[in-house]
């Protein structure tokens, strides 16, 4: 009977559909915890990304490159993002307006990180 048990469990699994995470990327001293692109109704509305950064200096601007469908944007975060916090944003200023196809991104990267004492990562 557990055999049975386990077979059917394992089949289970194998035929139940698979959702592709998106690859999110962190570097520069920035950790992206998640990254979603948003809707409104059909479209595209930019993305929510929730992030922390390890930096001494506080970061004055975190751009964002995202790849969703065949498109790649980059959404910049700016305000002063100190170490540790996380920060929880809605970015609209790029991926607005297209068709939506699912809340998860391609890929999702840290391109570049400005910080308060003038260094530039990139």
């Amino acid at each position: 009977m557990r055999r049975l048990f386990l077979t059917g469990s394992l089949i289970a699994g194998l035929l139940m559909p698979t959702t592709a995470s998106a690859k999110l990327v962190s570097a520069f001293g920035v950790t992206i915890v998640s990254c979603v692109v948003n809707a409104s109704g059909s479209n595209t509305n930019g993305i929510n990304v929730v992030y922390y950064s390890s930096h001494d200096s506080p970061a004055t601007e975190v751009d964002f490159q995202v790849k969703y469908e065949k498109h790649s944007y980059t959404l910049i975060d700016r305000g002063t993002f100190t170490r540790g916090s996380q920060i929880n944003h809605n970015l609209n200023n790029a991926l607005t307006g297209m068709p939506w196809n699912g809340a998860k991104p391609k890929l999702c990267t840290v391109s570049r990180v400005v910080l308060q004492n003038g260094t530039v990562l990139e």
